[in-house]
């Protein structure tokens, strides 16, 4: 903790690690504290570097500074940004609060109701760029194309004509009851279109979100925005709900049990290269995180359903390039234990029965040069009432003193929760990273290229002269250089996404290899369904020396971080990371070749041989 104590009289500042706990003026000093104070200048020196450092670490590394990414949040009905049950804010602090340097968001809250309170609309968040009531996507000033570069619509409503929609209830003729308005739809329509911008969208159960997500074109059949016949896995009581409750800390089975630091264990979809190790497997990038694949949500007793277009109809919405048409795809399942009846006060449900359903589903739009979308089953993955807990006296609060004390601090409330909470943090900033536009990623890569050539001394760790005639470096030098840093970068950013930024470069130099070594390059898949190749090549060290190529010809270049990382400087760098990562290329392949032709020899020499002996048996 950090603190001060009083030592002969004189108020000294207390550094030690450990669990931050709260300032303790009456603290006696050890052993170890009395040597600190013997060096409080160069302690108090410590400590305020680290805040100096902590508050913008672009004041001493300015080549960090982080991408702007523009980020709408739209809501309606009781959902909103504050801190209540079925607030938005733990979310929000969650994407102000993230670790990654290379990108920085920045918030516009939206809200479709006129009526809403400050509170509502996050009046306690810092540094919210803008916060809108009463918002329409056909209103000039409160949307265009070019205004944001990803939206995320957390929805409720299934009606809007009532006064809390003052222009739209107003303006019946224009704003139909239970969708946006036709002009709405198609200024998003070009905004996913036309400017490539990320789209994200979540209701709940039944039809609820549906007014606001469920006439969007594409979004509407990547999830179910209505009730289903028969067994409705969308319905909130039966026995074939999506109930993703885990038994917690209590006996039985509680809707508070949403609430608590258990969360649903998910399955996500698995991906592999087409060539190199079948044991190298991958998630989406959406579940990919430097803590390990993410393999866990809030849990709820009754979600929604993310889902695969099926029908004629659902599938002419997405764009074919180059003859194949990129669908979405569901990314991860939740499972339904079953027994679950979610007993809240002195009402239960039906038991349910186990099953598995869409938990997230995704349309990567960039590869149809459009934009992505993401869906989730419910926006109770992303409200306060399932990451912090509930609000003690709200009115979902049905616990008793022989609760579990979990269920009002959520995941914050023991460490095992807050293991839980860092992967579900990631997901949440991993959605927005996964649908920036195709420039805005540029802009990520950029930040990873230099921070690998000036923050991680790559080269000084590889190098001896970093300045020496790059055609006198060796391929297995090179080699090393691009493997470390592709370790170095999987240290700040998930392997995922350490894996997208090679393959961005390669894409620009052999894009034939990248449907084997994309592991979620969609292609179509003949039937019967070949069996995958055996792992007999392996593009990885080809890849590794490109990389170091790159690296090693930029620090020349550039030994020293320039002032403005502006427009045509980056145009130099991609320029020279070009020839370079041609140069690499070619080493490499004249290197793999000429193993290879050892190999062969080797080959010929061994089928020789037991060829011989074949002939020596039969004699």
């Amino acid at each position: 903790m950090n603190g001060y104590i009083t030592v002969a009289g004189t108020r000294k500042r207390l550094i030690r690690v450990g669990i931050i706990s709260k300032t303790n003026y009456n603290m006696q000093p050890t052993f170890t504290d009395v040597a600190i104070f013997r060096n409080n200048h160069l302690t108090d020196h410590l400590f305020e570097r680290k805040e100096f450092i902590q508050k913008d670490i672009t004041l001493i590394a300015h080549w960090l500074r982080a991408c702007r990414l523009k980020v709408l949040l739209v809501t309606d009905g009781p959902l909103g940004f504050g801190r209540d049950d079925f607030g938005l804010s733990a979310f929000i602090n969650c994407l102000q609060h993230d670790d990654r340097t290379y990108v920085n968001f920045d918030i516009t809250l939206a809200h479709l109701r006129s009526n809403t309170t400050d509170e509502q609309m996050g009046i306690t968040i810092p540094a919210i760029s803008r916060r809108i009531r009463d918002f329409r996507f056909d209103e000039p000033t409160h949307f265009t194309t070019t205004m944001h570069d990803q939206v995320w619509l957390f929805g409720f409503e299934t009606f809007y004509y009532s006064g809390a929609y003052n222009h739209r209830n107003t303006n019946r003729a224009n704003y139909p009851a239970d969708r946006l308005s036709n002009a709405e739809l198609t200024i998003i329509t070009q905004f996913m279109e036309n400017s490539k911008g990320g789209l994200f969208a979540t209701g709940d159960h039944g039809a609820l979100g549906r007014a606001l997500c469920g006439s969007i074109k594409r979004v509407k059949s990547m999830r179910l925005w209505n009730s289903t016949p028969g067994d409705d896995e969308v319905g909130m009581t039966g026995p074939r709900r999506n109930d993703t409750n885990q038994v917690g800390h209590d006996a039985g089975t509680q809707f508070s049990d949403q609430s608590d630091d258990v969360p649903q264990t998910i399955e996500p979809k698995y991906y592999r290269k087409r060539v190199g190790s079948p044991f190298e497997i991958y998630p989406h990038p959406l579940l990919c995180s430097k803590l390990g694949v993410i393999n866990v949500l809030p849990d709820h007793p009754h979600e929604g359903e993310c889902r695969v277009p099926t029908t004629a109809a659902e599938l002419a919405e997405y764009p074919a390039l180059g003859g194949t048409t990129i669908i979405p795809e569901v990314i991860a399942k939740s499972r339904v234990i079953s027994g679950n009846t979610g007993r809240i006060f002195t009402s239960s449900k039906s038991a349910t029965q186990a099953q598995t359903f869409g938990a997230i589903s995704a349309y990567d739009g960039h590869r149809a040069g459009i934009g992505r979308i993401v869906t989730d089953a419910t926006w109770h993955h992303f409200v306060n009432v399932n990451l912090i807990g509930l609000v003690e006296g709200g009115g979902f609060d049905d616990l008793t003193a022989a609760h579990s004390a979990t269920k009002h601090d959520g995941f914050l409330s023991t460490l095992q929760g807050l293991a839980h909470l860092a992967k579900i943090k990631e997901y949440f900033v991993n959605i927005g990273v996964w649908i920036s536009p195709p420039a805005m990623i540029q802009c990520f890569n950029s930040k990873f290229r230099w921070k690998l050539i000036y923050s991680d001394r790559i080269m000084e760790a590889a190098l001896v002269d970093p300045n020496v005639d790059i055609k006198k470096i060796t391929p297995n030098l090179f080699f090393s250089i691009g493997t470390h840093a592709r370790d170095v970068l999987g240290r700040s950013a998930s392997q995922c996404q350490t894996l997208i930024f090679i393959l961005d470069i390669i894409r620009l130099h052999i894009p034939r290899l990248i449907p084997q070594i994309d592991p979620w390059f969609q292609i179509p898949k003949p039937i019967p369904e070949p069996e995958p190749p055996l792992p007999w090549y392996d593009p990885t060290p080809i890849i590794n020396i490109m990389l170091g190529t790159i690296l090693v010809a930029l620090r020349q270049e550039f030994p020293y971080p320039p002032k403005d990382f502006d427009e045509d400087f980056e145009k130099t760098a991609e320029k020279i990371s070009t020839n370079a990562a041609r140069f690499g290329l070619e080493m490499g392949l004249n290197h793999y070749a000429s193993e290879l032709k050892n190999y062969n020899s080797l080959l010929n020499e061994s089928l020789k041989s037991l060829k011989n002996d074949d002939q020596k048996k039969t004699d």
